[in-house]
Parts: structure tokens; C-alpha cells; sequence
């Protein structure tokens, strides 16, 4: 029987966005795979810094997390900074992230699932389960998402979305129903549903919706989305907005 070992909470602030900044996120994720062998995973994401610390037992090759090398070789507790990319912050965020580590018993793996979100609200470091709602945009980029909005279902949002959008426009998971993932860049993801354009931009109006139990990816609007499993948040894009 394979014993599961349950990775430590991380705390993670969305790099990539303004939008976002003031919010955290912790994950929880299980690893499995090599025996009796355990092993924990503990991180904290600022922006595009990342800390993180692993405790396992025994002797390993290496480690990773989403294809990015921890540590080679790795000595328990072994620690560390790195720098992430916007897109490798949204895979977490969208729980697609997976942790790695390579033991002498084989390798402990699993994917890094969202367990909350929190909000941080100046240098005091008080938090908050559901930010209150903005009387200004939530987002002002192509690659802006409603992660931080998770938890305020049927509130309704304004994002801006500039013209002239360049093909950096962020991933799009869902849309082939009406709902998409609040991991999801919303600007491109309105492209989709035909209430705005890639070139003119314009005013974008989301409700936030529970998260759905699939999302089917599809082609539309010269934006192709992905297809996804469950996830803990989604939205939908209120059109004649």
C-alpha cells in the first residue's frame, strides 16, 4: 500500500498582476509513488520570488516543481529562492502545478491543489476569505484573471481591456460552455464569448460562479482555449455589458 505525504501550505501572491497583489493563496497537494517514502513541500510566492523548503527522509537525486528545478542534489530540510514566470504563477493558481522528488525508493510526486485564498490588506497583514468588491476595474491587462475575486459568487466585476491587444494575451481554460476557470485571462476570454475584440479592446463585465466540475477548451473569435478538470472558482462574461 502506497503512503500519501501531505505537502505543507504554501502561501502565494499572483505574480503577473497588479490586480492580485494583495491577495495569497495556499495550497496543499499529496505525493505518492515510491513505497513508504514521504515527503513535504512547503513555498511562499511574493510577486515572482518564490521560497521554499522540502523535508523528506533519506537521501535525493533532485526535485521540482512545475518542471522547475528545486534542488540537485537535495538534502533534507533543503531550501531556496527562485524566480517565476507570470505563466508558471498562473499554473499554480490553476492547480496545475506538480511537485517532484526524485528518492533513492523512486519518485514522490503530486499535483500542488489550491486549499484557500486569503487577502492582505496594507503592511498590517490582516487578511480576508473574500475581498470586498471595487468600485474601480478589476483588471487592466490581457493577461488579468478573477482568481482574486474567487469566492464572491454572483458579484459582478468590470475589467478594461486596452486595444490593440499584442498575442501575449494570457490562457483561457473553459469556454466551450459558458463558464471559464477564474484562472483564465478575462479580456481574451470576452474575445471568445464576441463581446469585445482583439483589436478595439473595450469594457468587460464577469459574474463570479462556483467552480464547475469540467470546462470544455474550444476555438472561437481567433482565441483557442483549454479544456480543464475542476477547479475551486470560475466566471462567467455578462454580455450587452
Amino acid at each position: 500500500m502506497r503512503t500519501l505525504a501531505v505537502v505543507g501550505l504554501a502561501v502565494l501572491a499572483t505574480a503577473g498582476g497588479a490586480e492580485a497583489s494583495g491577495n495569497s493563496y495556499g495550497f496543499t497537494a499529496s505525493l505518492a509513488g515510491a513505497g513508504k517514502a514521504r515527503a513535504t513541500f512547503a513555498a511562499t510566492l511574493t510577486g515572482t520570488s518564490l521560497s521554499w523548503k522540502l523535508t523528506f527522509t533519506g537521501p535525493a537525486a533532485s526535485a521540482d516543481l512545475a518542471g522547475t528545478r528545486l534542488c540537485a542534489p537535495c538534502r533534507s530540510p533543503a531550501r531556496g529562492k527562485l524566480g517565476l514566470t507570470a505563466a508558471q504563477a498562473q499554473l499554480l493558481e490553476h492547480e496545475g502545478a506538480t511537485a517532484r522528488l526524485h528518492a533513492k525508493s523512486g519518485v514522490l510526486a503530486g499535483k500542488v491543489r489550491l486549499l484557500a485564498v486569503t487577502g492582505q490588506s496594507g503592511s498590517t497583514g490582516a487578511t480576508s476569505t473574500k475581498p470586498a468588491p471595487s468600485s474601480g476595474p478589476a483588471g487592466s491587462t490581457w493577461v488579468a484573471t478573477a482568481v482574486s475575486l474567487r469566492g464572491q459568487d454572483g458579484n459582478r466585476f468590470e475589467f478594461v481591456c486596452p486595444p490593440n491587444a499584442s498575442a501575449a494575451a494570457g490562457p483561457v481554460w473553459g469556454g466551450g460552455t459558458e463558464y471559464f476557470t477564474d484562472a483564465s485571462a478575462v479580456c481574451p476570454a470576452a474575445v471568445m464569448t464576441g463581446d469585445i475584440l482583439l483589436q478595439g479592446g473595450g469594457l468587460v463585465v464577469i459574474e463570479i460562479q462556483p467552480g464547475q466540475s469540467s470546462y470544455v477548451g474550444t476555438t472561437s473569435n481567433g482565441i483557442t482555449s483549454q479544456s480543464s478538470g475542476p477547479t475551486p472558482g470560475s466566471f462567467v462574461v455578462i454580455h450587452d455589458s
